[in-house]
């Protein structure tokens, strides 16, 4: 989620556009949120590649 929102954040400000519907703000508002909120967290050091050594390693336990 983390990764999602910067890739995001980072599209919108290359693309420069910055729509003023309040459908906007509000997911403008919603996404600053959420990233400010997760970059405090220890998911913020996390990577698909870190992801999935951590499903490999866990694959032999079997848990559902």
């Amino acid at each position: 989620v983390f990764q999602l929102l910067t890739d995001l954040k980072e599209q919108r400000k290359e693309s420069g556009k910055n729509k003023h519907s309040s459908g906007q703000q509000n997911l403008n508002t919603i996404t600053y949120e959420t990233l400010k909120y997760i970059s405090k967290t220890p998911c913020r050091h996390q990577s698909p590649e870190i992801v999935r050594e951590f499903l490999t390693a866990m694959k032999s336990h079997k848990l559902t």
